[in-house]
């Protein structure tokens, strides 16, 4: 009978969870360049984003180190895959924002549409050289963290270290939590949101562990998506209104062209402003309305829950 996780040393519980994590990056690889599999690029992303977390949280508790080349690698092939993602999201976002949308704001849904489908297209195009490198990383780090936990025998008991790390991510949430204003500083809004991943992730080997952690798990998860949603809308609302001026760039070098071209061409608008005028609108209630929410999270009874439960939690890791 496998011994209780929290009694397990550091080194057998990393090297199996570096493991299962490369075999989650290896079966969402190849699904990377199916235009049919929407969620491949978003599956390898999510098992990468892991993996750097399991390094950043656990890797100064052994002995030997792992080579500080591999973390880098991990973290520049993570950021290689963000511009596709990023333009994938907004995509989808797009066509969500179409079905049942007034006929100003199909005008400038087709419009932005256009350009950037051939954006995500020239993305995933250029994501064949940018992961290329995954399957020699792969090995790298299956060898490398053998090699560490070879090397670190007598490393300490996961449940302590869990702990440990645990307790230092409860306190930073808690002072970055305390620290937002309110949207005047999106920095402060971003915080919690990376702290709050850091967490589920530590979270994830425990969720086995009994309803304590599937609690505090889904108490944490409810946390970090409210964040991630304000911060889908704020990196949204920019880029939003970068397209708006592009588009009304692009608009009046036609107007200008006309005019030099054209015998009594006239001065009009820029054909979708007023359906951008429209989205952005609509954008910024949807906006201050996952502001409130998060407010309303920070401040609330879930908030003490959440507290309850990581506390719990960590004194369940120290045994």
């Amino acid at each position: 009978m496998a011994k209780p996780l929290v009694r397990r040393r550091l080194g057998t519980v990393f090297e199996a969870t570096t493991i299962e994590l490369l075999d989650e990056a290896c079966r969402a690889f190849p699904r990377i360049q199916d235009p049919q599999d929407s969620e491949g690029l978003h599956d390898f992303r999510v098992a990468l984003r892991r993996l750097r977390s399991l390094f950043k949280d656990y890797i100064g508790y052994f002995p030997a180190r792992a080579p500080r080349k591999l973390v880098t690698d991990l973290r520049d092939l993570a950021r290689s895959t963000n511009t596709a993602r990023d333009a994938e999201v907004m995509l989808a976002w797009l066509e969500s924002q179409a079905e049942g949308a007034p006929a100003a704001e199909r005008g400038a849904i087709a419009w932005w549409k256009e350009r950037l489908s051939a954006q995500v297209d020239d993305e995933y195009a250029g994501l064949k050289g940018s992961v290329a490198s995954f399957p020699l990383l792969d090995n790298r780090l299956r060898s490398a963290v053998k090699s560490l936990r070879k090397a670190s025998s007598k490393t300490p008991r996961f449940g302590a270290v869990s702990a440990e790390v645990l307790e230092y991510l409860t306190g930073k949430l808690g002072e970055e939590l305390s620290a937002m204003r309110g949207r005047e500083d999106e920095d402060a809004l971003h915080r919690p949101r990376i702290t709050g991943k850091r967490i589920r992730y530590l979270l994830r080997p425990w969720r086995k562990e009994g309803e304590l952690f599937e609690k505090t798990e889904a108490s944490m998860k409810a946390f970090q998506e409210a964040f991630g949603d304000l911060h889908d809308d704020l990196v949204r609302a920019e880029v939003l209104r970068t397209t708006v001026h592009q588009h009304v760039w692009e608009e009046t070098e036609l107007r200008l062209e006309a005019a030099v071209s054209t015998s009594g061409a006239r001065a009009m608008a820029p054909r979708h402003l007023r359906g951008f005028m429209g989205l952005v609108a609509q954008h910024e209630q949807h906006t201050e309305n996952n502001l409130q929410r998060v407010m309303a999270l920070v401040k609330g009874p879930n908030r003490q829950q959440l507290d309850t439960c990581l506390a719990e939690a960590i004194a369940y890791m120290r045994g």
